[in-house]
């Protein structure tokens, strides 16, 4: 057994006959992938896949569709669902890669995995239970993902430094905060009290006449991003954009001093699309997507949902960061738990 790139043991694959095969592949993926960690799951993705080659006797590239549905099959008892999803993903990437790299050398007809569906064909699919629970009893106003699956993105997004840098704190800062995709983008830096992690931001949906105490609101960011916060400020933002200089906002890009709210939704969606965890939530009649499951905005309700239900913090406290003008809507992201409610009942009355 050894640990995979997320730290969890794994079966070794060890290669006989198509080691060579994996070499090349190693050699291509090393110089072209954007991160580490994306390199390292693209090479055992492509080691488990020619293993199962030999073991079951099939050359790589005259490999059919039928193959690839086998491995799938053998796959959905041995692997969770996105686990098996990357499988595929570095299957599909593998031979994408032979088909239009010049250089790699072998010459392929089609992707054999270009058919495949597996949310349609074998119900693979990321979305947890209880997503599929409130979707089916009609409340889908807030959906909430764990964190363990929230995170999973923060190691994914696009580009290289200094933008894979910028593109990170965004993510975090998402989650951290709550905050809503167009406060994030009108973040100034001399709103940001650095020794108190504090972020003073103006509302997106309130106006000042009828809620004054909640127009400008504060929310806040925890310790283990400090360093991320001062990487960027220090030395990558200066880096990335022609504009940093004159521009007073925390996050901005290479074309304008200040980035656009739905930039920074693209960035949530493509890094969850790299970690293998995206996918459609609804669809339009015409079988275009029309929201996707991992948005900006939905790290913002997965976030109230934790603080609300997994922490401490009084239920106002949550109403005042989240910029909520009623308790109501903050109650939206309680979930009714009796075991829950019955123990914090003897927790407050004990002596």
């Amino acid at each position: 057994m050894i640990r995979n790139e997320k730290g969890k043991f794994e079966q070794e694959y060890t290669l006989d006959q198509y080691e060579g095969l994996y070499d090349d592949y190693e050699e291509w993926v090393d110089p072209n992938a954007d991160k580490e960690t994306t390199s390292d799951r693209l090479k055992a993705g492509v080691r488990a896949w020619l293993f199962w080659c030999e073991e079951n006797q099939i050359d790589p590239f005259e490999v059919e569709e039928n193959d690839v549905r086998s491995y799938i099959v053998e796959g959905l008892s041995k692997y969770a669902d996105t686990t098996l999803i990357r499988r595929v993903a570095t299957v599909s990437k593998y031979y994408h890669y032979h088909l239009h790299d010049p250089n790699s050398g072998v010459e392929i007809e089609e992707n054999p995995t270009a058919e495949i569906n597996l949310r349609r064909d074998y119900d693979v699919r990321q979305t947890a239970e209880y997503v599929r629970v409130l979707s089916r009893q009609g409340r889908s106003d807030v959906i909430a993902l764990p964190f363990e699956k929230i995170k999973l993105i923060f190691s994914e997004v696009e580009g290289k430094d200094p933008i894979s840098v910028r593109n990170e704190l965004i993510c975090r800062l998402l989650w951290q905060t709550a905050l809503r995709s167009d406060e994030l983008s009108r973040i100034r830096i001399d709103n940001i009290d650095f020794e108190e992690r504090d972020i003073k931001i103006r509302s997106s949906k309130l106006n000042q006449e009828d809620h004054p105490k909640l127009y400008h609101r504060h929310v806040w960011w925890e310790k283990n991003l400090d360093r991320l916060m001062f990487k960027w400020l220090e030395t990558h933002r200066s880096r990335s954009s022609k504009y940093a200089e004159e521009s007073p906002y925390l996050f901005l890009t290479s074309h304008s001093d200040q980035m656009r709210p739905t930039h920074i939704s693209r960035i949530v969606k493509e890094a969850a699309h790299s970690a293998g965890i995206q996918e459609p939530l609804t669809r339009k009649p015409s079988g275009e997507v029309k929201q996707w499951l991992i948005t900006a905005h939905r790290l913002r309700h997965s976030r109230i949902t934790q603080l609300v239900n997994e922490t401490d913090m009084d239920l106002n406290w949550v109403r005042m960061m989240a910029g909520h003008a009623k308790i109501d809507t903050t109650l939206k992201y309680v979930r009714e738990d009796w075991g829950l409610a019955h123990d914090a009942y003897r927790d407050a009355l004990e002596e």
